[in-house]
């Protein structure tokens, strides 16, 4: 009797330790499920404009922005090529007048940053929104000299002002998803099971913020800075690089763009090379290869990149930066 109660006894206990192995493995399941991120997806539009008589309906894509404190809509460009997020002084200065309260967070003295080896302000501890998603103690670099200027009586219409930029620094450590077709952005903390299988990742760098993708060149891997502020460029190259990328001469193209408030022109010559990311061939068709100004060879040269590539390989496509692991993903 005492020895089957034994055996009764073990097989119970069995019993318990597989039951709570399952629960353990539902519980682990369940929990993964749990941390499946819903997707908060933030819409951006295109904004259009001519270049040297030339209609470009995709020049720059813009985020629908607000800022705690004050009751206006806004909008900022989307721009990676960009250090950090920042508002303009010329088209902020009024609603910082205004909403007084705004103001308090102002710090004229911080040395955090520079721009051309001046002292940037920043507005510390800002909560915004891009789109309907908030982001909460933030910093803002408050951008002396730049932007529309707007009055007083300007703040009042419903024009929705474009006051500033955002940059890579809210991205750090998350997986940033831009979905061109659909015109949506996404900021998360973990990838879902759908987007790891359907994604095929290349390793690269992140320095500074900037994204340095390995992109093969007929068969050669060299490094560019993926900037969505380069938006109307496949690729963006010095002037002694270009030949490496098109054998056609003279230029197709030519365009006065600025960058920053300095304007100069760029010349465009037609890609008939196999460009490639990650083994995925790129369509080139209608697309040119474009030279830059002196001062960005030099640039190139401090970043070990050959040039910089901008949004018009992924028109069609949906594409995953990684800050995490630091992976940049085409998803198919």
């Amino acid at each position: 009797m005492n020895k089957l109660f034994k055996q009764q006894t073990t097989i119970i206990t069995i019993v318990l330790i597989l039951a709570c192995i399952a629960s353990c493995s539902n519980f682990k399941k369940n929990q993964a499920f749990k941390k499946e991120q819903k997707i908060e997806w933030i819409n951006f539009e295109w904004y259009g404009d001519s270049i040297s008589g030339q209609y470009f309906d995709k020049l720059a894509i813009y985020l629908p922005f607000s800022i705690e404190g004050i009751p206006h809509k806004f909008k900022s460009q989307f721009d990676l090529g960009a250090k950090s997020t920042m508002v303009y002084e010329n088209s902020i200065k009024p609603y910082l007048k205004k909403y007084s309260n705004a103001t308090l967070k102002l710090d004229t003295i911080n040395t955090e940053a520079s721009l051309k080896g001046e002292n940037i302000t920043i507005i510390k501890n800002v909560d915004f929104k891009l789109d309907t998603v908030l982001f909460k103690n933030q910093k803002l670099e408050y951008l002396k000299g730049f932007g529309n200027v707007l009055t007083s009586d300007s703040i009042e219409t419903k024009t929705v002002k474009h006051i500033g930029t955002i940059g890579p620094n809210i991205f750090q450590e998350k997986y940033l998803i831009i979905d061109f077709p659909n015109e949506r952005i996404a900021i998360l903390d973990s990838l879902n099971n759908n987007y790891k299988k359907r994604t095929r990742f290349v390793n690269i760098k992140l320095e500074k913020g900037r994204i340095k993708v390995p992109v093969n060149i007929n068969g050669i891997s060299r490094y560019f800075m993926f900037d969505t502020g380069s938006s109307i460029f496949p690729l963006s190259v010095s002037k002694e690089d270009v030949k490496l990328i098109s054998k056609t001469v003279p230029a197709n193209d030519t365009l006065k763009i600025s960058s920053w408030g300095e304007y100069y022109d760029i010349h465009g010559y037609k890609i008939n090379s196999t460009i490639s990311i990650g083994g995925l061939k790129l369509e080139t068709k209608d697309m040119n290869v474009y030279d830059s100004k002196k001062e960005f060879k030099e640039f190139f040269e401090q970043e070990e990149i050959m040039g910089i590539m901008g949004n018009s390989f992924f028109l069609d496509k949906e594409i995953i930066i990684d800050y995490k692991n630091q992976k940049f993903g085409i998803v198919n």
